[in-house]
């Protein structure tokens, strides 16, 4: 997996440690019970309580202590597997991807969106199979594009080291295949004018124009969407796929209930957006940002 920088939480113990003090403080005592309830019933085996070994709590298999490791005590194959069954369950239960969509994925570079693309590239990959394993091939296998938006415009660091990153999302995307996944890049200031020039004189100017820091981070919001938009009208894209988790939406629940905006807030949180021309899909709504740190972590 490709393309963000996002540093995982340190692992959690899955198994609990007897207290070598007989006399511990009544806390101790509690945070023991705690622990023992969240590592289950069966008590911990003595390579673990020596630190030397590890078991997932859903395989049972036991692994060295310096292993890479996932919260909730799972192993790092599990903890994969459970975050891309969420994912899953999300996109086929709310059906936010049929057979003949093309969807576009929002790639910043972030953990959220490094985690979408490459678990729509795996169900991509799985309906690639089954087409092929299929005899009568009737129903055909959804598109995939990625879009990137370019704001060295407003950026304030240099403007190799956008550049730079550009041609690291260019290599994350070519390495996904099989299945052709073209990406578009678009500077963010030809939402104002085609011209690079003026755009970007345009969007300066708008920006200048807004004085309180909270509205221009909204109207920066906004004028991604719209780029993003787009992108999806002028290249065919049926659906456009963010990856806003858990916790992005919850901070965004109470920021909306501060200026007053929850009348739209529903729209905002739901899994499929259709106020939109190309309706808008959050598969990673019930996953926290915590683990898909800790997925981009384990994953490299």
């Amino acid at each position: 997996m490709a393309s963000c920088g996002g540093r995982g939480g340190e692992c959690h113990q899955s198994h609990c440690q007897r207290s070598e003090e007989d006399g511990g403080t009544e806390e101790a005592t509690r945070e023991t019970v705690a622990s023992l309830s969240v590592a289950g019933d069966s008590p911990p085996s003595s390579a673990t309580r020596g630190g030397a070994l590890e078991q997932c709590t859903k395989c049972g298999e036991t692994v060295a202590a310096a292993a890479p490791r996932a919260i909730n005590g799972l192993c790092a194959a599990c903890f994969r597997a459970y975050l891309f069954g969420k994912f899953k369950l999300a996109v086929t239960t709310n059906a936010m991807i049929s057979p003949t969509d093309n969807v576009l994925v929002a790639f910043s570079g972030g953990p959220a969106s490094r985690v979408a693309l490459q678990f729509v590239h795996e169900m991509q990959c799985i309906s690639l199979k089954n087409l092929n394993a299929s005899k009568s091939q009737a129903l055909p296998v959804f598109g995939v594009g990625v879009a990137f938006i370019d704001e060295s415009a407003i950026s304030i660091g240099p403007l190799h080291e956008m550049n730079k990153v550009i041609a690291q999302i260019r290599s994350i995307v070519s390495t996904l295949s099989p299945a052709h996944k073209e990406l578009h890049i678009k500077p963010l200031e030809n939402i104002c004018s085609m011209s690079s020039n003026d755009g970007r004189i345009r969007l300066n100017e708008l920006l200048d124009s807004v004085t309180d820091a909270t509205g221009k981070e909204d109207f920066m919001k906004y004028l991604r969407m719209l780029t993003l938009q787009k992108i999806a009208l002028d290249n065919g894209y049926s659906k456009l796929l963010l990856g806003s988790c858990t916790s992005t939406i919850a901070c965004h629940v109470i920021s909306a209930t501060v200026k007053g905006q929850g009348y739209s807030l529903p729209g905002d949180v739901q899994y499929v957006d259709a106020r939109w021309e190309v309706p808008v899909v959050l598969p990673l709504r019930d996953c926290t940002a915590e683990e898909l740190n800790q997925l981009c972590h384990l994953d490299g």
